[in-house]
């Protein structure tokens, strides 16, 4: 459940996957970053607990993400299930892209966050990371809408 009267409940990221998504999104610069995000639905939000980087296979990497497709079906396999998505934004803020936008209806049901992160600007600050619930709701046409909804992160010390 992303929603608790009305308010985005925060995702809650443990020190080491912090530490990790830093690292993989700074080896990778100035290409994407990508993986995968383990975890499950806490009191108050999501946890996630490990993070599975993956090698991005597509043809423009300085400004776009496919995750090798090896890696990503072995992780759709992992028990317990991933529950969101990892990238990086090289050259841009940590928000949503159009592209990041219209990839959401491929993926399952089981995501349900998605984090994006940015390395910190010049090199001299820490990467910046946001997070998001991905938000499916019924259309019109009966199809879901797929939308991106802003959520507070915070990192647990251990």
């Amino acid at each position: 459940m992303t929603a608790f009267q009305g308010k985005i409940q925060p995702i809650a990221l443990s020190s080491s996957v912090q530490l990790a998504l830093g690292k993989h999104l700074l080896s990778c610069t100035p290409q994407e970053a990508c993986g995968v995000l383990l975890g499950a639905a806490a009191a108050g939000g999501m946890r996630i607990n490990d993070y599975m980087p993956m090698r991005n296979v597509a043809p423009d990497p300085l400004h776009a993400f496919v995750p090798d497709p090896q890696e990503w079906v072995k992780a759709l396999y992992l028990d317990p299930a991933p529950i969101g998505l990892f990238h990086s934004h090289p050259h841009s803020s940590p928000w949503p892209s159009t592209a990041d936008i219209q990839g959401l209806p491929s993926l399952g049901a089981e995501f349900k966050v998605y984090l994006i992160g940015s390395p910190g600007s010049n090199g001299k600050e820490p990467p910046r990371l946001n997070g998001f619930y991905i938000d499916r709701q019924p259309g019109a046409d009966g199809n879901p809408n797929h939308r991106l909804l802003h959520a507070p992160l915070y990192g647990l010390l251990r």
